[in-house]
Order: C-alpha cells, then structure tokens, then sequence
C-alpha cells in the first residue's frame, strides 16, 4: 500500500511539474513579447506600414495571397500595408472604398485595443497568409505591432469631407517655412512629384490629391528617405502636423 502511495506521489508531482514548466514558458514568453514592444521603434513602423520595400532588404514575388484578383493593382505593390487598409488606416471605410485602390478590406483602426501577441502571431502565421517574418526581422515585425497599436489618428479631426486640413493656415505657415521648405522650397514646388505629367505637381498638389497620404508623411516621414517624421525627429504636435498640411494645402492654390 506504501507502495502504490509513493508512487502515486511521484506521478502527481512529475504532472504538477509540467505544468509549472508550461506556466513558466508562457511567462516567459510573455515577458519576452513585452520587452520586445517595449523596444520597438514607432517611426520605423510607420514608415513600415507606408512602404516596407522601401526599408527590407528583401522583396517578395508577385502579388500578396490575399490581394483580391479583381483589384486593379499589381504585383509588389500589392504588400503594401496602405495598399489594402488604406492611409486614413479604415480601409474599404475610408478613401478606399471606391476608385483605384478599392479591395473591399477592413481597415487597421480597431485593432489598437487588440493584444500586441496576438498582432505579432498574425503577421508571422503563414498560415493566415499574412506572414512578413520571411521579408521583415522580428524587430521590424515589433516595430509594425507598435505603429498598430499606438500610431494610427482618427482622421474625421484631421480631414474634412471635401478634404481640406482642418488646421490654422498662419501657424501652419511659419512650421512650413521652419521644417519643409528647405527641401520643398518655400513655394512647395522643388520637387516635382508627377514630372511624367504636364505641369509642376509639387507639395501644394500632392496635398490636395492625397490628404490621407500626406498627413501620414508628415507626422512619419517618408520611407528610404531623409524626410524626418514630424512628430518624432522635429518634437511638434499632432496638431502642428495637421497645421502644417493645411498651410500645403494653400500652395496648391498658387
């Protein structure tokens, strides 16, 4: 009877030993996930989200799996984030919902509430189709969680319908001449963004035709570039950003 007791308290505790194995994985797990976010770089997850081609070393073959194959666009571009859930972040919801990049996908907005585990296992299970781990590092892959997470603005404050900047043009003026004019010239005309089609389309245009993308730019930046982010290298507000688009917008006029 001894016998069977000890040996019945040898079997409970080699169980009760694994599970405090798994428990103390998962912890561990867990606290590995969160160093790593806590590290990641919010610019670079933008500038991510904007064009990851333009930052990997890699680039993929032919179109994303899960491109619709009636969209209008094709291949590498197609890996774009912004490509299918938009640069106001909402997707089929936003500018996209009509006209040349129209998919019909959701946007990216809710998932700021959602888990940074849960984000991180989506963009590296092949089995969702959705899998960066083979074209971005695991810190890279950190760096978009964190952009999802923390990054993403409601656009209705930053943009109306007719989409205008909802910003003050004065004060949008002296942080253009201060942070922008140096490379786009005080005109908004030094670079030419569309040089294959009639006329100057500088950064009065470029604002006018894309607001959504354009904010997107200023706040982060351009990918493969040395555009600073707004917000991160230049220290100014969400609300100096969305002055300094309205200010753009102005040049347009001119």
């Amino acid at each position: 009877m001894k016998y069977y007791a000890v040996l019945l308290a040898m079997i409970f505790a080699v169980l009760l030993g694994g599970t405090n194995l798994k428990l103390s994985s998962a912890g561990a797990n867990q606290a590995q996930s969160a160093t790593s976010y806590q590290k990641a770089d919010l610019k670079n997850g933008a500038q991510l989200y904007d064009n990851w081609m333009n930052i990997a070393n890699t680039k993929p073959e032919g179109p994303h799996p899960l491109y619709p194959t009636d969209a209008k666009k094709s291949g590498k571009t197609t890996w774009r984030c912004k490509e299918c859930h938009g640069w106001d972040y909402i997707g089929n919801k936003g500018r996209y919902s009509t006209g040349s990049h129209f998919t019909g996908i959701s946007g990216v907005f809710h998932l700021q509430t959602e888990k940074t585990e849960v984000l991180y296992n989506s963009l590296t299970n092949n089995k969702l189709q959705h899998d960066f781990s083979e074209y971005l590092s695991k810190s890279e892959i950190w760096d978009l969680v964190k952009f999802l997470r923390e990054g993403q603005v409601v656009i209705e404050p930053v943009i109306d319908n007719q989409g205008k900047g909802k910003g003050n043009i004065t004060h949008g003026k002296v942080l253009y001449e201060e942070h922008c004019s140096d490379c786009h010239g005080s005109d908004g005309n030094e670079i030419d963004f569309k040089s294959d089609k009639a006329g100057l389309q500088g950064i009065g245009w470029l604002t006018n035709d894309n607001p959504q993308e354009s904010i997107h730019k200023i706040r982060w930046g351009h990918p493969g570039s040395d555009m600073p982010s707004m917000i991160v290298d230049n220290n100014l507000t969400e609300q100096d950003a969305i002055n300094i688009l309205t200010y753009s917008q102005s040049l347009g006029d001119k």
